[in-house]
């Protein structure tokens, strides 16, 4: 490697330690141990017809332990916010007969919140979902009976308005994309399963956007960030309990590589001024440019909606819970900018020195 590209690789890591280091300020905090729902607005799309209330979900203060999973990175409790979707039947009485229903969603927001130009929202997701009911179980996403949901995350939103995608469309009204949304699957269930949504229902299609130039999970860049992984052992005796497939069981075998799901996974979401940055587990997936952008506001949502009009099998077992929420105020980027810049003219001056 010559000295102009270690200068290179340099100013990138500047860069992203910028991005990704926040100041000691916390702007807003909940790590779910409480029921604190006063203090969030759920939104719920479509809104008619009515039944569609019932059949989605928000849980604060969720015991996720009971599905056998560990409690987050940096805490010793099992308790986080648990979003559901598409609720065969209701909430309250879920069935297993996959009725048809209405392409839906939710997406929560704490109420009333403006956390300015630069800031960062950290937080953990885990993703959870029914692979099918043969030999491949959790790799088998074509036959898994409705295992397949987005799990939504977005900055410079309202709050007010819910982002509630499908497989790629927004969910009739009054769902809508007044942020920078950021959604992907647990199972690797659909082409797109990394997407940008930059204020509107129409992704940023595969490109220099997104960090491995793709938007489906087969790319080697996911797989190598997110590789596989196993349902926690409980949940095949969940599985069996709720519907008992026999010798074959839907948690069964390793998900697909690069999928996101069954693995609690460090998300950062990041605006410094112009830019939007999307980082989980320490590598950039996304970024998007909104100087051009009309946002909505200076606030998060977290979300989870359904790729489709149809329902899972196996209610209990999808699902997405999110723990240890933080939004640090994000250091002002120019002072990173200037230095970077500087490291990069002394590397591109040193390389014509070389090269003269």
């Amino acid at each position: 490697m010559t000295s102009r590209h270690i200068c290179l690789c340099i100013c990138l890591a500047i860069l992203g330690y910028c991005a990704s280091t926040a100041s000691a300020s916390i702007l807003y905090s909940d790590n779910f141990n409480v029921n604190s729902s006063a203090s969030w607005t759920v939104n719920i799309a479509p809104s008619t017809p009515a039944a569609v209330s019932t059949q989605q979900d928000a849980v604060f203060a969720y015991d996720y332990s009971a599905m056998g999973i560990p409690a987050a990175p940096g805490t010793s409790d099992t308790l986080g916010l648990r979003l559901r979707a598409n609720i065969p039947g209701t909430a309250a009485a879920p069935v297993t007969t996959r009725p048809t229903q209405t392409l839906s969603g939710l997406s929560v927001s704490p109420t009333g919140q403006n956390f300015g130009s630069n800031y960062s929202v950290n937080f953990y997701a885990w993703s959870n979902f029914n692979g099918a009911a043969n030999v491949s179980g959790l790799a088998d996403n074509a036959n898994s009976q409705g295992g397949t949901n987005n799990v939504m995350m977005a900055i410079g939103t309202s709050g007010t308005v819910p982002l509630v995608v499908g497989n790629t469309l927004l969910a009739a009204s009054p769902a809508g994309m007044d942020g920078i949304g950021f959604a992907t699957t647990g199972d690797g269930g659909i082409t797109n399963d990394y997407r940008i949504y930059p204020a509107s229902g129409t992704i940023v299609p595969a490109g220099a956007n997104y960090a491995a130039g793709s938007n489906g999970n087969t790319a080697a860049y996911y797989q190598s960030v997110f590789g596989t992984h196993t349902a926690p052992t409980a949940q095949l005796a969940i599985s069996t309990a709720e519907f008992n497939d026999g010798a074959n069981n839907t948690q069964a075998g390793s998900t697909q590589a690069g999928a996101f799901g069954f693995a609690w996974h460090k998300v950062v979401l990041t605006k410094l001024n112009n830019f939007v940055y999307w980082d989980v587990d320490d590598h950039q997936i996304a970024y998007y440019d909104v100087s051009s952008t009309s946002l909505g506001g200076n606030n998060l949502a977290l979300g989870q909606s359904d790729v489709n009009t149809t329902t899972t099998r196996h209610p209990v077992l999808l699902f997405t819970v999110f723990d240890n929420l933080t939004v640090f105020e994000a250091p002002e980027p120019a002072s990173c900018m200037l230095v970077a810049l500087g490291m990069a003219a002394i590397g591109l001056i040193s390389g014509r020195r070389r090269g003269a």
